[in-house]
């Protein structure tokens, strides 16, 4: 087995701060949005556990009515002040209860909450992936910039298709036809 590749029995997917303040502003929103969706839909289908997270939700909101409405009810939520998911405590307890070793991220800022949120799990001992169809930036420079130095720091950039396809390892995966009509 390639350890690069995403599996279903090891994978947790975290969605970091779709919140409206911060997605107003994103460079192509809707991509990241869409996007997002289709991974916690994958999610839902294969049981990858979720955890979702909010920057400062007294102030900012919750995670927008779009991507809120797909979460399953089983997701672990988790408000935060820090950039980096890894430096708020009920974050890594939250993660460590799914007892998963590869985190898949998308959201926002990529050049702000995912690459620090990304080089710390790192740093921590978990395998990252960045999904780079679902992340973004304000500026698109600082969204591409941050893709590169993610991947400089061996980071692994899929795509969204990419991560479900590895997930589901073969055709003949019970969820194969649910997941289909998820990418056509």
């Amino acid at each position: 087995m390639a350890s690069h590749l995403m599996q279903c029995s090891e994978a947790v997917l975290v969605v970091i701060d779709l919140q409206e303040p911060f997605l107003n502003a994103i460079f192509q929103r809707d991509r990241v949005e869409a996007q997002s969706r289709m991974l916690i839909e994958a999610a839902k289908i294969m049981a990858v556990p979720i955890i979702a997270t909010t920057q400062y939700t007294e102030r900012m909101g919750g995670v927008v009515a779009a991507v809120a409405s797909t979460l399953p009810d089983t997701t672990l939520y988790v408000d935060k002040m820090s950039f980096s998911c890894a430096k708020q405590p009920l974050f890594i307890q939250a993660l460590e209860s799914t007892g998963k070793k590869q985190v898949v991220l998308c959201g926002v800022e990529t050049h702000i909450c995912v690459m620090q949120t990304a080089l710390d799990l790192q740093q921590l001992g978990y395998d990252v992936a960045v999904v780079t169809d679902a992340v973004s930036s304000r500026n698109p420079s600082n969204w591409q910039s941050a893709l590169y130095r993610l991947g400089a720091a061996g980071i692994e950039l899929p795509v969204t298709e990419s991560v479900l396809y590895e997930l589901l390892e073969a055709a003949d995966a019970p969820e194969f036809k649910s997941i289909l009509k998820l990418v056509k």
